[in-house]
């Protein structure tokens, strides 16, 4: 049983990850809970009277939820927050989550990239949760090094007049991160009702990359894409190592990390050597197995390629080109480790057209075949 939001973006890619880890080889006869309202107390228990070999749960669950699952017994994967208790009451469970510690550090180098910027706020979700508060003391520790004052707003969720009244008072310019993408549309709504100018006056940052609500809000959206495509497939592969070998891993809480900031109309991308670095790395993180090249990136960052490369040397010691080398590698290596994919199939996923070229490149970068790489992999 797969239970997960498709209402929201992150529940769609969610499932994107775990179709990707199913196109690996592996073959589930999976039955698909999209609604919350329909992951009842009822549905968890027949679980158990339907004989499914594992849950995959993506709500933010109650607590007498989890317990429900403690007493089903059915090896399961949490997309959620560490619960202690769960996990010493159900032997077969663990959590996977994004990092609120990646996301923080994300927003802190975009936020402090903006020219100018002499405070900073944070606006949390309207209703008061544990994930808003988390990033909120995440950011105040990702800001702390930059010795500027960080203002949160406690004013009432659903009122854009507080919000922007609190907005109003901030020292100008400023750069404002909300705890997600429809949070950060309203500052925009509220900046736009004051009259105050973004990016000019203030930057504004979202979380989460939703794009349908990134590309239609006034002025477009700079996001946070937080990897939940990759807390998709750990959760799958998690499941699937739990069902076979019939226990949990030794380490059952595991974070995911961020792909990229994407850069829109409403934060202004700083050309300084270390943020122009920054944004030429998260595009690679994002597109590296996409047969991409040095030309693309250089597009990307919209600046000479001889810029590109100087700034890039200076900042990493290392090339474009071979950053690219390295994370397509980097996957081909993780693939041959816990997949059971054809040689030709990797090729293919990590950006290279001729398999052979990538045996003898493998070969002589790694010092071992692929075959002899994966007939290593579990030693």
């Amino acid at each position: 049983m797969v239970a997960l939001s498709l209402a929201s973006a992150a529940g769609r890619k969610k499932l994107n990850g775990i179709h990707r880890f199913l196109s690996e080889g592996y073959d589930w006869d999976m039955e698909l809970v999209r609604n919350e309202s329909d992951f009842t107390a009822d549905a968890i228990s027949s679980a158990q009277c339907s004989h499914f070999d594992g849950m995959l749960i993506g709500f933010i669950e109650r607590h007498a939820f989890k317990m429900i699952h403690a007493r089903v017994g059915i090896p399961s994967v949490f997309i959620d927050y560490p619960d202690v208790e769960l996990l010493k009451s159900l032997p077969l469970c663990m959590f996977i989550n994004d990092s609120v510690k990646a996301i923080a550090q994300s927003a802190a180098r975009h936020l402090l990239a903006c020219p100018g910027v002499r405070s900073f706020g944070f606006v949390p979700s309207r209703v008061p949760s544990r994930w808003s508060h988390d990033r909120q003391a995440a950011l105040m520790d990702a800001l702390r090094p930059s010795k500027k004052p960080l203002s949160s707003y406690n004013g009432p969720g659903d009122s854009r007049e507080a919000l922007g009244d609190w907005l109003q008072k901030l020292e100008k310019p400023a750069a404002v991160l909300a705890a997600f993408d429809d949070r950060a549309r309203d500052v925009l709504e509220a900046c736009r009702a004051r009259k105050i100018t973004v990016p000019d006056q203030i930057s504004v940052l979202g979380i989460g990359n939703d794009e349908p609500v990134c590309e239609t809000s006034v002025p477009t959206l700079s996001s946070i894409a937080v990897d939940f495509e990759e807390e998709g497939y750990r959760a799958a592969r998690e499941l699937q190592a739990m069902m076979l070998r019939g226990r949990a891993p030794s380490i059952r809480e595991r974070l995911c990390g961020v792909k990229e900031v994407v850069f829109r109309a409403s934060t202004t991308a700083s050309k300084t050597p270390s943020a122009l670095v920054e944004r030429a790395l998260e595009f690679i993180r994002q597109h590296a197995l996409e047969r991409i090249s040095t030309v693309d990136v250089v597009k990307h960052l919209k600046v000479s390629r001889s810029l590109a490369d100087l700034r890039f040397r200076e900042v990493t010691g290392t090339s474009i080109l071979e950053e690219i080398l390295v994370r397509r590698l980097d996957a081909v290596k993780r693939l041959l480790r816990e997949s059971s994919l054809r040689i030709s199939e990797i090729a293919m996923r990590c950006g290279y057209r001729d398999a052979n070229y990538l045996k003898n490149l493998f070969k002589s970068r790694v010092g071992m075949s692929m075959r002899a790489f994966r007939a290593c992999r579990g030693k």
